[in-house]
């Protein structure tokens, strides 16, 4: 079998970013509001290549999060000086915590799986586009 090649870092890098297939670029991943679809539909990449491959994506997502939520408190301090009140320091944290990190999964999988592709370079039998696609599950190695 071949082996498609693996985008340069940069690219994998900006093509999780963006919420796009870190192999070729595809938009349009997601699937409702905080999923994305298992196998991109143009190269066959499965996304998640082994069982338990998200939880460092859990990891990206709940970093980011935490520093919103440290910008958002410096923010309201600065704002809010002399005298903050709890409640001016706690609406926008609240709101960041409760609604950025659903919103931003789909991102922080795609990102998280471009950061696996440095690490774990394509194998044999991965992205092979319209191929991979007749299996329902994949490969998982």
């Amino acid at each position: 079998m071949t082996v498609r090649p693996t985008p340069r870092p940069v690219t994998l890098i900006a093509r999780g970013c963006t919420g796009a297939c870190p192999v070729c670029g595809q938009r349009k991943l997601r699937r409702g509001l905080a999923n994305i679809v298992p196998v991109c539909p143009r190269c066959g990449f499965v996304i998640e290549r082994r069982a338990g491959h998200f939880v460092g994506a859990v990891g990206v997502s709940t970093v980011c999060t935490f520093f919103l939520i440290l910008v958002a408190l410096l923010a309201g301090i600065a704002v809010f000086w002399p005298e903050p009140t709890m409640f001016e320091l706690g609406v926008a944290p609240l709101l960041i915590a409760t609604i950025f990190p659903v919103a931003f999964h789909p991102i922080a999988k795609t990102f998280w799986a471009g950061l696996d592709l440095l690490m774990h370079p394509l194998e044999p039998g991965e992205a092979l586009g319209g191929l991979a696609l007749g299996s329902e599950e994949g490969s998982t190695k």
